[in-house]
């Protein structure tokens, strides 16, 4: 029963108690006035078009959908063109195509990584980016140390789900700049000031490789204090987001006693 007297919050916490008990799926977009907002009473539809974008690899080729074509291959939805692009993948018109890319953000399957452009990494092929020799810091290394019990020995291991929630993580990030063309599944390439970031997606655990755009001069006094000191900085900032967004990505998809 909802009374007249703030009625707004009263329907609004109905709302979010029948989302998190699992009747049907509502969320609360950013920028989307609550009377703009959409209420999906079927959530397995709703999972059942996103799964259309993500089974993109697997759409057949016409050379017709330019907007396939672009998403296929730098994992790109373009605000001036995503009505297409839902149409040519089969999503249903059923379906309000700005709720959904906002739909889509509110799930980190995209960030919108300048005005009107949103990246999607788990949709990019695999295997087509080589990374470069000799990084300037050796790789850091991520993994969750599980501990299964007082006799056995801990284990080293990340899930596998963590990786592209990561990288849209890190995409919302000050100083993280994405290269969608010059990424793929596994790896995406960012830069950070002068530094370029390879995160890389490894069985059991997530590598992050380090690399500068402009070598330091070699000099017989070697390279210069300062910026050795900027480096320093950078990459331990580079370490604690990389940190601080797993441990967010991993309350999110996991729950809180996951990391307990």
């Amino acid at each position: 029963y909802i009374d007249d007297h703030q009625a707004d919050d009263q329907f609004l916490a109905l709302l979010r108690l029948f989302h998190h008990i699992g009747f049907f799926a509502y969320y609360e977009l950013k920028g989307v006035p609550l009377e703009s907002n959409w209420v999906c009473t079927d959530t397995t539809f709703l999972y059942k078009e996103i799964s259309k974008l993500l089974i993109i690899r697997f759409h057949p080729h016409d050379p017709q959908q330019d907007a396939t074509k672009r998403f296929k291959e730098d994992g790109k939805i373009y605000e001036s063109d995503y009505r297409e692009l839902f149409k040519e993948v089969g999503i249903s018109e059923e379906t309000p195509s700005e709720w959904l890319l906002k739909v889509l953000q509110n799930l980190s399957f995209t960030a919108e990584i300048r005005p009107g452009r949103f990246f999607m990494p788990m949709v990019l092929p695999k295997g087509r980016n080589e990374i470069p020799d000799c990084p300037i810091v050796q790789p850091l290394c991520f993994a969750f140390n599980f501990k299964e019990d007082a006799f056995s020995a801990n284990l080293l291991d990340l899930p596998r789900s963590i990786f592209c929630q990561l990288a849209i993580h890190l995409v919302n990030k000050k100083k993280w700049a994405s290269c969608p063309k010059d990424s793929d599944r596994s790896t995406i390439r960012y830069t950070y000031g002068n530094l370029e970031v390879f995160l890389i997606d490894k069985p059991g655990w997530i590598e992050v490789a380090i690399f500068c755009f402009k070598s330091f001069i070699p000099s017989k006094k070697g390279p210069c204090p300062a910026d050795l000191k900027k480096l320093h900085d950078h990459c331990a900032a580079i370490k604690g987001d990389v940190k601080e967004g797993i441990e967010a990505v991993s309350r999110s998809i996991m729950g809180e006693e996951f990391l307990k």
